[in-house]
């Protein structure tokens, strides 16, 4: 009992070491490519990744064999399902569409396809993919009959070559939420300011057509009705926001810069709107970047009454009223 328990357990090691082992014609290989959103309450974009084999070497073979192509591997993540802990699928290599040449070692340099979409790292690791083609006695053919993925090669002739790490691609965005502050006692809480974001993309990075926005309004004549939904990468917007509200726009990715203004409402009475930046770089390169925004207007109210003169006025209407008080005590006794 104890070693069949053993057995069961080193067979279980094997397995789980192994990128893929084969002891059957034609199949195909597989490994893994996880991917992993670095923020909570982001979306990754649907994406297929695209993996290459190249470099070929051949060992252990015929003279004159030369490597096979191995066609392009893809996986496919669709829009949302990324995770901060890590979505992890399997790419499937078609090595079963591949006619060997000969039995050998073949190794082939595994690459992932830099794409281009804005917030995204693909992975830049190369790894070895190794397969070792046999001959089928029986019918003469070849046939993979060992597959490894290993990050170097370690002239183990695929026998023991075991997987050192996975392929790891992430998606980095932020929000960008811009407040309004009204202060002063002339300032209307009740008002609505137009304020107008611009983002603006990297060179060469794809965005999504629009990114979603919450809070803030658009104005139908003259009336604040319900906030814009989206906002496009090199579209300026404009919002309206009063006192104490606040505009949010999810999921942008890393990379992409921003700028916030406001109309001018001097000719109102308003002192010169106030923008402050929580980030003075003004791009999104973490979880949340914030903006305030304060419009003040405010007077001296008028109270009629000098304070600074105060105790002397008061001073002297006592000494009024004492001589009219005096002067009428001396008439009663005269």
């Amino acid at each position: 009992m104890k070693k069949l328990l053993s057995l069961a357990l080193a067979l279980i090691m094997v397995l789980t070491l192994s990128v893929a082992v084969f002891a059957a014609e034609n199949q195909d290989a597989t490994f893994s490519l996880t991917y992993k959103l670095v923020n909570d309450g982001t979306s990754n974009p649907a994406e297929t990744f695209t993996f290459t084999f190249t470099n070929g070497q051949v060992t252990e073979a015929s003279a004159g064999a030369a490597a096979p192509a191995i066609p392009n591997a893809t996986v496919t993540f669709d829009a949302g399902t990324a995770t901060v802990a890590g979505l992890k699928k399997q790419v499937s290599v078609a090595l079963s569409e591949v006619e060997w040449p000969s039995v050998g070692i073949y190794t082939y340099d595994v690459q992932q396809v830099a794409g281009s979409t804005a917030g995204v790292t693909y992975s830049d690791v190369t790894a070895k993919l190794k397969v070792t083609v046999a001959r089928d006695d029986a019918t003469g053919e070849y046939y993979t009959a060992f597959v490894t993925l290993s990050l170097a090669d370690d002239n183990n002739d695929g026998q023991t070559d075991t997987k050192t790490a996975n392929f790891e691609n992430t998606y980095s965005a932020g929000s960008l939420s811009v407040t309004k502050n009204v202060t002063g006692n002339l300032g209307d809480r009740e008002k609505y300011f137009a304020i107008t974001v611009t983002l603006t993309g990297e060179a060469g990075k794809t965005y999504a057509d629009s990114y979603t926005v919450t809070g803030g309004s658009k104005l139908e004549d003259g009336v604040a009705d319900a906030a814009a939904a989206a906002i496009s990468v090199g579209t300026p917007e404009t919002f309206y926001l009063k006192h104490g509200e606040t505009l949010t726009i999810a999921n942008l990715p890393y990379g992409v810069t921003y700028t916030v203004t406001e109309a001018d409402y001097t000719t109102e009475g308003y002192d010169d709107e106030v923008i402050t930046y929580d980030d003075t770089n003004k791009k999104i390169d973490s979880a949340a970047d914030t903006v305030t925004i304060t419009n003040n207007k405010g007077t001296t109210v008028d109270t009629g009454v000098v304070l600074d003169s105060l105790p002397y006025i008061l001073l002297i209407a006592v000494a009024v009223v004492g001589v009219v008080a005096f002067t009428a005590k001396k008439r009663t006794i005269d």
